[in-house]
């Protein structure tokens, strides 16, 4: 088979075995791959990973042949799949059903190989059917998705968390705009990209905030706040330089949440978290389940954010895409 692989300078496209199945996983034609920040990271060399690696991990695809243990009913179905394979169901984290932070966990497209590929061989137990009103393309953000839900998760929202800042507008940063929404919080969007901004603003955004032309970000939002301070912070900018203002922003006891995967270290004034008591929040994968709920019905719209289409052959291209346009907020690959 052909796959895009990552040799820690370059991707190229080589002929590669296609993966073989053990009885307890299934055969994956992938049809669509989503790029995610994370393969960025991995490809810049901030994120370090085995190599040689197959990236891709926002994937879906049609099952083509299942292990001697899994239904034939499988067979033919639209999927996508969660990323954690190799959970051993039996550790600390595991026996408390905590399965993404399994000790022996391996994820796909960043320990192990992942979907930018024409086949990938998967753990069944991680494979979720793709409801019939979504295309493949549209398919590849309920991994996304499923981490942007896992943000209100882990935060466990109370009566007083009102507004929440979101700095980033990229695929992520405009999930989580409209899944705040759900939650009931107002959401002011910060981004240096008028086009995510519109789009933030077309989902339901309240306040814009265009952090190239405001002077002062943590001013505006304070302005906005009658000077308290937003109640949530949420960072998917994947910006280092961004953490004092992300701080700043949020109110004294609020909630800051950190989502991007920096892959460097990053400073972070501790003396200013403890002082005003905010509580620091962090968050990886979630609830897949829900993720394709939301997307089933309507409440979520993907759609408009797929900013470039590669087949796999232009594989390079597609990487590229990011480089050149700012503006870009979901590149897929089609397989």
């Amino acid at each position: 088979m052909k796959a895009a692989v990552f040799d820690g300078n370059k991707i190229e496209l080589k002929e590669v075995q296609t993966p073989e199945i053990n009885d307890d996983q299934v055969l994956i034609k992938v049809k669509a791959v989503g790029i995610c920040g994370t393969d960025l990271a991995i490809v810049s060399g901030s994120l370090q990973t085995p190599i040689p690696i197959i990236l891709g991990h926002e994937f879906a695809g049609q099952i083509i042949n299942v292990g001697k243990n899994i239904d034939n009913y499988w067979k033919g179905k639209r999927v996508t799949s969660e990323i954690n394979s190799n959970v051993d169901f039996n550790c600390y984290y595991c026996n408390k059903k905590q399965y993404t932070q399994c000790i022996s966990r391996k994820a796909i497209g960043i320990d192990i190989d992942g979907a930018i590929a024409e086949y990938i061989a998967v753990d069944s137990y991680l494979i979720h059917k793709i409801p019939d009103n979504l295309t493949f393309n549209e398919a590849t953000f309920i991994e996304p998705l499923a981490a942007a839900y896992q943000t209100f998760e882990m935060m466990k929202l109370v009566e007083d968390d009102k507004i929440t800042v979101i700095f980033g507008l990229g695929k992520l940063g405009l999930l989580l705009v409209q899944v705040a929404l759900e939650y009931g919080l107002t959401v002011v969007a910060i981004d240096g990209s008028e086009k995510k901004l519109s789009l933030a603003k077309e989902f339901g955004a309240a306040r814009l905030i265009n952090r190239m032309k405001e002077k002062n970000i943590v001013n505006e939002i304070k302005d906005y706040t009658n000077g308290i301070g937003a109640d949530i912070v949420i960072d998917t900018s994947g910006n280092p330089r961004v953490i004092a203002d992300l701080i700043s922003s949020c109110k004294t006891r609020g909630k800051l949440h950190i989502k991007s995967t920096h892959g460097i270290a990053v400073p972070i004034n501790l003396t200013e978290l403890v002082v005003r008591e905010i509580t620091l929040y962090t968050s990886r994968c979630g609830p897949f389940q829900k993720a394709i709920e939301g997307l089933k019905i309507g409440n979520i719209k993907v759609k408009s954010m797929i900013s470039n289409i590669f087949p796999l052959k232009e594989v390079n291209l597609a990487f590229a895409s990011y480089n050149k346009d700012h503006d870009n907020i979901k590149t897929v690959i089609e397989v």
